[in-house]
């Protein structure tokens, strides 16, 4: 019997910052700098969420004409279910991707994917077979390597470890542990995904403040990675985008932690997959 694992209700954590950022408009080309997509954590409010707000302008301010949006979806852990959510999310960054590639075919390309919209991202580039989730297909990989030039993940409640994108120091799986990561390797250039040892949902720890301390604690490198691949000269994507003076510092603050348990504190045994569908059910019952 393995170690107790907590209720998959700990989804329910979020970061929060002030004033959550709405973003800029999906509509229209970035033309001469980055089309960023942020796709939101669990329970963060509708916008660009704390991956946009704290790294995406941070970005913004290096590289020129750089737009950074928020994917509509509803980052949910029930009304709907996590998994409808994520389901919800996939189909929706397949669609903005694919819309805006046929409407600024020289647009250059980054997807900024926290927590729940770190699965979401990964879904959609790779295709999806973690446990209590369908099935489904990726994305048309000329869509990817032709337009996008990075993708940054935090947290990634699918996360393998020993593959080449990763980053941070954890070396246990996610709770939803991915099957098909060779399937994402076909990026590997790309992606960078941020994960350290005692994460809830990424590392099957317990701790959601190490959940919450990615931004902060490598943020600088976050941000490096995005400009780096999208001023590089070796990048597929006939775009312009160029650096324009630093970065302002990142805040030295971490984010603060809120935790919304909802009525689900049933904790589950067994094997990590069985405790998690366990908790769903109890949630949805």
């Amino acid at each position: 019997m393995k170690r107790v694992l907590a209720p998959l209700a700990l989804f329910a954590t979020r970061a929060t910052i002030p004033e959550p950022d709405a973003g800029d408009s999906a509509q229209g080309c970035a033309d001469s700098g980055l089309y960023i997509i942020s796709v939101r954590g669990t329970g963060e409010e509708r916008g660009i969420g704390v991956a946009g707000t704290i790294i995406g302008t941070q970005v913004q301010r290096r590289v020129n004409g750089t737009k950074i949006v928020a994917l509509d979806y509803p980052a949910t852990l029930s009304d709907p279910s996590y998994v409808d959510s994520v389901v919800n999310g996939t189909k929706s960054l397949s669609q903005l991707i694919s819309e805006h590639v046929k409407s600024c075919p020289n647009d250059k390309m980054a997807i900024m994917g926290y927590s729940q919209g770190a699965q979401v991202t990964l879904d959609t580039l790779c295709g999806s077979d973690e446990p209590l989730f369908d099935n489904t297909a990726a994305i048309a990989s000329d869509e990817i390597k032709k337009h996008v030039v990075a993708v940054a993940i935090f947290g990634d409640p699918t996360y393998v470890p020993n593959v080449t994108y990763n980053k941070g120091n954890s070396t246990m799986e996610g709770v939803f542990a991915r099957k098909n990561s060779d399937s994402c390797l076909r990026y590997a250039d790309i992606i960078s995904s941020w994960c350290d040892t005692g994460d809830v949902y990424c590392a099957g720890g317990n701790s959601t403040a190490v959940h919450s301390q990615y931004f902060t604690k490598y943020g600088i490198d976050i941000v490096n990675f995005i400009v780096d691949k999208a001023t590089s000269p070796s990048s597929n994507v006939p775009s312009s985008a160029s650096p324009s003076g630093t970065a302002a510092p990142i805040s030295s603050g971490q984010p603060s932690v809120s935790t919304t348990s909802g009525s689900a504190t049933t904790t589950a045994t067994g094997t990590r997959t069985e405790g998690v569908m366990s908790a769903m059910q109890t949630m949805v019952d």
